[in-house]
């Protein structure tokens, strides 16, 4: 199966878009609700982890005034540039869940509480 494509009409999703709206994207076509599959977000995350960790190790010998700031931000600098990176170019999509529906709570607190009674002060 073919990355960024809607499983249920077969379009295919922009890379930006599969990024950009990872939890929440509408196919264009068919108006399905669509997420990345976890394999996806996993595959992304361990890659991101792994540039972090190797730009950490590579930076962490600097001997200037920000030696000991320095490697933290570039590790996390190199996270949040190639994970989404490689979710864009990785991303299996799947029909997302229904939507959880809530009922309205009542406004004055008439419903009944744990204890067996109307809610109020006592």
């Amino acid at each position: 199966m073919a990355v960024r494509i809607c499983p249920h009409c077969k379009t295919e999703i922009s890379a930006s878009d599969s990024a950009a709206y990872s939890n929440d994207m509408v196919c264009p076509k068919c108006g399905a609700r669509l997420e990345i599959a976890s394999g996806s977000r996993t595959i992304a995350t361990i890659a991101g982890l792994i540039a972090a960790a190797i730009v950490w190790r590579v930076s962490s010998g600097s001997s200037t005034n920000l030696g000991g700031v320095a490697p933290t931000l570039y590790a996390f600098l190199a996270f949040g540039i190639v994970s989404p990176l490689v979710l864009m170019f990785a991303a299996a999509l799947r029909i997302a869940p229904a939507a959880p529906v809530f009922e309205p709570v009542p406004a004055h607190g008439h419903a009944p509480s744990v204890h067996g009674h109307a809610g109020g002060h006592h």
